[in-house]
C-alpha cells in the first residue's frame, strides 16, 4: 500500500510539474512533451519493476505472521480442549466427591443415633452396677464385721479377683473424681465406701491382716491406699481416707505389716501432711495411731530423725491443743514415744 502512494505520489508530482510546460489545453486532449512522458514511462517501469518486490516482501511476512497466529491458535486450542476435559474430570470427582459427603454425613448421623442409645444404655448399666455392688458390698461389710466370717471370705480362688477388683476401682475413682470429688451419698461412692470398709474389716483380724500382707494381691491393695492418701483431697474424702487409715493401722500391728508400710517410703510424710490439713479428728486420730506404730517397728532405723524433718516438735506442741481429747493424748504419747527413742538411740 505504502508503495502505490508513493507511485501515485510520483506520478501526479510530474504531472503537476509538466503542467508549466504544456503547450496548450483543450476540453477533450492535452499536450504533454515529450520529455515529460519519456521521463514518466521510465518512472513507471520502475515503479513496476520495484513494486512487486515490495509487495511479496510484505506479503511474505504477512503470511508468515498469519502461520505463526495459526500454531498459536491451534496450541490454545489444544489446551483449552486439554483443560476441558480437566475441567470435566474434577467435576466428575466433585460430584463423586459430593455424594460421598453426603452418605458420610447420613452415616454420622446414624451413628450419632446409635452412640446416642449406646451412651444411655451404658449409663444404666453403669447405675446398675454401681446400685448392684454397692448393695452387696455393704452387705459384705456388714458381714465381714464378724471375725468368725473373715476366714470364710478368704478361702477360695475369688479372693485374689476381689483384691484385684479393689485396687483397680479404687485407683480408677480417684483419678476420675480428683478434681471433683462427688457427693457421699451417690451410688459409685457407696460402693467404693464399702468396698475400703470390707478391707478394713478383714484388717481387723489377726488372720486376715497376715493374709493381707502375705498376699501379692492383698500389698498391691496396701499401695493403692498409700496412693489414694497422696491423692485424694482432705476434707472432702474424709470418710473414705478414714477407713483407710484405720485399715493401714490395723496392717501396721502385723510385724510383717509394718515393715512393709515403712519400706514404701515417704509414709511419715504423707502422715503428717494429714495430721497438718486434715480436719476431722478421727482421721488425725487413726494417723496418729499409724505413726505410733512406726516408732515401735524397731527396725526401721532413722524414724525419729525423718520425723523431727517431716513433723517438727512445734507442730506437736500445737497438736496438744486440738478440740479432740483424744487426739491431744495421742499426741503426748507420741511425744513421750519420741523422747525414749531419742534417749534409747543416744
Amino acid at each position: 500500500m505504502e508503495s502505490r502512494k508513493e507511485a501515485r505520489q510520483l506520478l501526479f508530482g510530474s504531472i503537476d510539474s509538466g503542467k508549466s510546460k504544456m503547450a496548450s489545453k483543450t476540453e477533450d486532449k492535452v499536450s504533454v512533451q515529450r520529455d515529460d512522458l519519456v521521463r514518466l514511462a521510465t518512472e513507471i517501469a520502475q515503479l513496476k519493476q520495484t513494486f512487486p518486490t515490495v509487495v511479496n516482501k510484505r506479503v511474505t511476512s504477512a503470511i508468515t505472521k498469519v502461520n505463526h497466529l495459526e500454531t498459536e491458535l491451534s496450541i490454545l486450542q489444544q489446551k483449552y480442549e486439554e483443560s476441558l476435559a480437566e475441567t470435566e474430570r474434577w467435576k466428575t470427582r466433585c460430584e463423586l466427591a459430593v455424594t460421598d459427603c453426603q452418605k458420610e454425613k447420613q452415616d454420622n448421623v446414624q451413628l450419632r443415633c446409635e452412640v446416642r442409645v449406646l451412651s444411655e444404655q451404658l449409663t444404666q448399666q453403669s447405675d446398675y452396677c454401681s446400685s448392684l455392688g454397692a448393695s452387696c458390698c455393704t452387705l459384705l461389710w456388714r458381714v465381714s464385721r464378724c471375725e468368725e466370717s473373715i476366714q470364710s471370705i478368704l478361702v477360695g480362688t475369688k479372693v485374689d479377683e476381689f483384691l484385684c477388683l479393689v485396687a483397680s476401682t479404687l485407683q480408677s475413682y480417684v483419678s476420675a473424681y480428683k478434681s471433683d470429688w462427688p457427693k457421699e451419698d451417690q451410688e459409685e461412692t457407696q460402693f467404693i465406701l464399702a468396698l475400703c470398709g470390707i478391707i478394713t474389716n478383714i484388717a481387723a483380724s489377726a488372720y486376715g491382716r497376715d493374709f493381707l500382707i502375705t498376699n501379692q494381691n492383698g500389698r498391691h491393695v496396701v499401695d493403692t491406699y498409700l496412693s489414694v492418701l497422696s491423692e485424694a483431697p482432705n476434707g472432702k474424702s474424709a470418710r473414705l481416707k478414714n477407713l483407710i487409715l484405720m485399715a493401714l493401722y490395723n496392717i501396721s500391728i502385723n510385724k510383717k505389716g509394718i515393715k512393709y508400710i515403712n519400706s514404701k517410703g515417704g509414709v511419715l510424710e504423707l502422715l503428717s501432711w494429714i495430721l497438718q490439713d486434715e480436719k476431722e479428728s478421727e482421721n488425725k486420730t487413726n494417723a496418729l495411731r499409724l505413726i505410733q506404730s512406726i516408732l515401735c517397728d524397731g527396725t526401721c532405723v532413722g524414724v525419729i530423725l525423718e520425723l523431727n524433718e517431716v513433723l517438727p516438735m512445734s507442730v506437736l506442741q500445737q497438736l496438744t491443743k486440738d478440740k479432740s481429747a483424744e487426739v491431744r493424748q495421742l499426741v503426748q504419747e507420741v511425744i513421750s514415744d519420741i523422747q525414749l527413742k531419742s534417749h534409747a538411740e543416744h
